[in-house]
């Protein structure tokens, strides 16, 4: 048997940028699948109502897997799936809805580009000993344990750099906030050392990523403004060695912790951020909704199909 494939770079509209995530259009074997392509993530959608194909489905099954394991979320990966399904296969609604791990995520197509409705993580605040954060009483807090101290320690050597520490624990994501006047070559410097990340806390009961971000407080000086000049809100490096995926390229599911983050720091809903994977970059706007709507954040982001293809399926 042969199934449809496809590789797509996520939130970029520039090819060989952004994430590369593999679409599939099967079931079988989605692990070693996923395995086989070894991209941070592979997405397996599959219709869900009666009588409904990809070129006319409202409705999709989702699930995500990097080459070691499934994952409760994953942005660029859903939005490489909508890509395909709206953009390779001519499905003509004007929003799809995703059955996933994480609740139905419904993503709407805006024409240029394709906008995710996702949940935000609660944020909570780590007081580090070391760390005077200036965002004291924003977050609920608690007092780090030895463990997120060491993960920090080896993910940014230099404690003193760290403005603030924060963990939105439904994502098992650390935020380590540092400072505001780093330049991007400088942030794209940061090399952690991910055998003692994970030696620190082996289980990822707590913690499966770090977050490193800075809002940038010159940032045409210090290199944070897109193509045609426009400053970024923030800027983000994800490091993910206990889902097996050292750094990824572009995040969706991080802006789930950061933007609620950043929207209460910097006190705006609407939020550019961009993603700095060395020699890659991703862009990503958002918008944290309130009203009926709270609790879900608005991403938006472009995506290009680089390949298209078969793949043979295993054998029965």
């Amino acid at each position: 048997m042969l199934f449809p494939i496809y590789i797509v770079d996520a939130f970029t509209t520039r090819r060989f940028a952004g994430n590369q995530a593999a679409v599939c259009l099967c079931k079988q074997d989605a692990q070693k699948v996923a395995a086989e392509f070894n991209l941070s993530e592979t997405a397996f959608p599959f219709p869900k109502e009666e009588g409904r194909s990809y070129e006319n489905g409202r409705s999709f099954s989702l699930r995500w897997f990097t080459p070691t394991a499934e994952i409760p979320l994953c942005g660029h990966a859903t939005l490489a799936t909508a890509h395909v399904i709206f953009n390779e296969l001519g499905n003509p609604n004007e929003s799809i809805d995703f059955h996933t791990m994480s609740g139905v995520l419904t993503v709407r197509n805006r024409g240029k580009y394709l906008e995710m409705n996702f949940p935000t993580y609660d944020i909570s605040s780590a007081h580090v000993k070391q760390v005077k954060s200036p965002h004291n009483g924003l977050f609920p807090a608690f007092d780090a344990p030895t463990f997120l101290v060491n993960i920090i320690k080896n993910t940014v050597p230099d404690l003193t750099t760290v403005r603030s520490v924060a963990l939105a624990a439904e994502g098992k994501m650390l935020i380590v906030e540092i400072d505001g006047t780093m330049t991007m070559s400088d942030f794209i410097a940061i090399s952690p050392n991910f055998i003692e990340m994970t030696s620190a806390h082996p289980e990822g009961s707590h913690v499966k990523g770090v977050l490193v971000t800075l809002s940038p407080t010159t940032p045409a000086q210090q290199g944070f403004i897109d193509d045609a000049g426009v400053p970024y809100d923030y800027t983000c490096r994800y490091f993910a060695p206990w889902w097996g995926v050292n750094e990824d390229p572009a995040t969706g599911s991080a802006q789930c912790a950061l933007a609620p983050f950043w929207a209460s720091i910097l006190k705006k809903k609407e939020l550019y951020a961009f993603q700095a994977y060395p020699n890659r970059g991703a862009q990503f706007r958002m918008r944290v909704l309130e009203g009926d709507q709270e609790g879900r954040v608005s991403i938006a982001g472009s995506s290009l199909t680089i390949v298209h293809g078969e793949m043979t399926a295993a054998e029965a």
